[in-house]
């Protein structure tokens, strides 16, 4: 009933009990009575990927059944992800080749050792993709790791090499990777080798915590630091410990916070090449060169990187970096194309936003037939607008008859349709200015009124 007192205190508690039963503790022989009844546990992260974004259901759009759907997507099926549904529209491709990636890479394919790039213009959603990704990581069930290993590293890595085959029969499963330094060193030190009652817990995914969840940021050209890739070592205990001790070593670089996570590079291609090999071997070879004198580290992790067009037109120019673009798979994230589903985009900001806004019929479908226009390529086919409802799966008449042309057809002949034109965000601010100007309330003219002097100015 509205009205009613919320019990606050009821709910923070009702949410730590939930989250108290998640967590787990024991040592590593009970991991493996775990692991016999749940093999899924060792998962490895693409696999956990994969499962994240098909858990929440896969819709297959029936084209028999829907003409509409049937001109949008010809005979070819199209699947809609409930974990992408409501945030994302018009882009059931893109999002089907985001998907596969993570199935191939799940199964072990070369997949496995590539990186995904979204490549596309200026505002067409590849920094919302991999938001959406990692906030669908954060809200997983938390994972099993070494109590106290920096980089967060799965249990089994503590069972020595000579015995993996006879635990991998018995428990069914693969084992891959290796021990940390630390880990090893922890190992020998303070456990005695003992790797039985090695302590385990679990962890929540967190990208503030830098839990299973790296960023890299562009860097600045001059003063590229690899540490900020693989860590580094601390200068102030060098005074107690030798440069060989894994004591000295900072495991927090973007790959050992995303170990059984993911890590995102953000505009990838602004760096200089040599920044990049890192990215080579963590993906051909699964890991990384430690900070100092301390051999490698195996990372289990997806690399998702982003750019737009430019920046891979430039990099891909050049033949000396063919090493990195032979270890990547591109994904285009283009601009939407269809009238209906641009309604939609706009219309979910509008909800996002704090305006109590007034709009006439048919002005949010204006904004984005202007949108849309300018991002499709002529055609002696037919004129732009005619496109633009073949586009949106509406039937076109000529002459009383339906026009045979289809979106398949019109498609094959446009090259870079929706890698150019206006953004989203652009209509989205000159909405925005329509609505601060006429007190809340707005219609076509006033959306075009401030269109035209954003496109002036």
């Amino acid at each position: 009933m509205p009205g009613d007192p919320i019990d606050f205190a009821a709910i923070i508690e009702q949410d730590r009990e939930q989250r108290q039963k998640l967590e787990w503790q024991g040592t590593l022989l009970q991991y493996l009575d775990l692991i016999k009844a749940r093999p899924g546990l060792i998962d490895l992260a693409h696999k956990r990927m994969y499962d994240m974004l098909v858990a929440p259901g896969v819709t297959e759009v029936d084209v028999e059944a829907d003409p509409r759907a049937k001109r949008v997507f010809g005979d070819e099926s199209a699947k809609v992800y409930n974990f992408f549904k409501d945030e994302f529209f018009g882009m059931e491709r893109t999002l089907e080749k985001i998907v596969r990636y993570f199935h191939s890479a799940a199964m072990g394919g070369e997949e496995a050792r590539q990186v995904l790039y979204l490549m596309g213009p200026v505002g067409s959603g590849k920094s919302s993709l991999v938001e959406r990704l990692k906030r669908g990581l954060e809200d997983l069930d938390p994972i099993h790791v070494i109590e106290g290993c920096p980089i967060f590293e799965q249990p089994l890595h503590l069972i020595p090499r000579h015995l993996r085959k006879a635990f991998e029969d018995m428990l069914g499963v693969r084992i891959e990777g290796d021990l940390c330094p630390v880990c090893r060193w922890r190992l020998i030190n303070e456990h005695d080798g003992k790797y039985e009652n090695v302590p385990i817990k679990t962890i929540s995914f967190s990208k503030r915590a830098r839990r299973g969840i790296g960023v890299v940021p562009p860097v600045d050209p001059n003063n590229q630091d690899t540490s900020v890739l693989i860590g580094s070592e601390d200068i102030s205990k060098l005074d107690r410990y030798s440069e060989g001790d894994p004591r000295v070593l900072e495991l927090n670089g973007a790959f050992n916070v995303g170990n059984r996570g993911m890590v995102e590079f953000i505009e990838v291609f602004k760096n200089e090449t040599e920044y990049l090999h890192t990215m080579i071997t963590a993906t051909q070879e699964k890991f990384v060169p430690a900070p100092g004198r301390h051999g490698t580290i195996y990372v289990d992790t997806c690399i998702v990187a982003h750019s737009n067009e430019a920046e891979w037109q430039k990099f891909k120019a050049d033949h000396t970096n063919e090493a990195i673009l032979d270890r990547i798979v591109v994904v285009k994230v283009p601009y939407n194309l269809r009238l209906t589903e641009e309604v939609k985009i706009y219309k979910r900001f509008l909800e996002r936003s704090k305006f109590n806004a007034q709009i006439a019929p048919h002005t949010l479908e204006v904004a984005s037939m202007f949108a849309v226009l300018s991002r499709l390529e002529a055609t002696p086919k037919c004129d732009l607008l005619t496109k633009l409802k073949i586009y949106n799966g509406e039937e076109v008449l000529e002459k009383g008859r339906p026009k045979k042309l289809t979106v398949h057809e019109l498609r094959e002949d446009a090259k870079r349709e929706g890698l150019f034109g206006i953004s989203t965000r652009f209509i989205m601010k000159a909405i925005d200015t329509a609505l601060t100007r006429n007190g809340g309330s707005i219609h076509p003219i006033n959306v075009r009124e401030a269109m035209i002097g954003m496109v002036k100015e």
